[in-house]
């Protein structure tokens, strides 16, 4: 649908000369990443309101979005299951804060979770997808940006946990979870090359 949509839209720009069709695929990459954001921001904001969280929904996705995209990590194959996980996930998010406010566990949890997302990203990042590849240029500028993201939200993430504050908790999540997706697909990654390998040995 939204593939469909954005290839609508780059057709009717270019039959009226706004765009040039040399472009076509540029341009309905960009429009198909724009719409999916809307979509997923539409949603999130609808997860915010039913479970009466727009604060935890409004830090997670300021701390996790800025890091995933310069981080990387494993990507959903289509954007219906991407829409789908983006979600599942805010609404994982609402209901692990409802559950940890307060309790013994979020004060410990954002210093080992800042510092665990930091030997994580300083290791892996970014983490390339089958469907977002990297060059070399990217690859380096990707790791600089996730490095010095991870250290802007780590220090505020730590100024709200000195203050005794929710904020932290929630960073701490979003840390986790970009930790998780970006194992993830490290492993996949791997997992894809042995499995290359093995085949042109195979064919050897």
């Amino acid at each position: 649908m939204v593939k469909r949509l954005s290839q609508n839209i780059v057709n009717w720009q270019i039959q009226k000369s706004v765009l040039d069709s040399k472009d076509r695929v540029l341009y309905q990459y960009a429009y198909e990443s724009l719409l999916n954001q809307v979509i997923n921001i539409f949603f999130a904001v609808i997860i915010a309101i039913v479970m009466h969280e727009p604060i935890a929904v409004f830090v997670f996705l300021v701390s996790y979005i800025p890091l995933r995209s310069f981080c990387g990590g494993h990507h959903a194959k289509t954007n219906g299951r991407c829409m789908i996980i983006s979600a599942l996930l805010i609404i994982a998010v609402c209901i692990i804060v409802k559950l940890m406010k307060g309790s013994p566990l979020s004060s410990i949890l954002s210093p080992i979770s800042f510092v665990t997302t930091g030997i994580l990203i300083i290791w892996l990042a970014p983490v390339s997808a089958k469907n977002k590849p990297l060059d070399e240029k990217e690859t380096i500028r990707y790791r600089k940006m996730s490095r010095y993201i991870w250290l802007i939200e780590a220090v505020i993430g730590m100024i709200f946990w000195f203050s005794n504050s929710d904020i932290s908790l929630i960073i701490a999540i979003s840390h986790i979870i970009l930790s998780i997706v970006m194992v993830y697909g490290e492993l996949k990654n791997r997992q894809g090359k042995n499995s290359n390998a093995h085949k042109i040995e195979v064919r050897q």
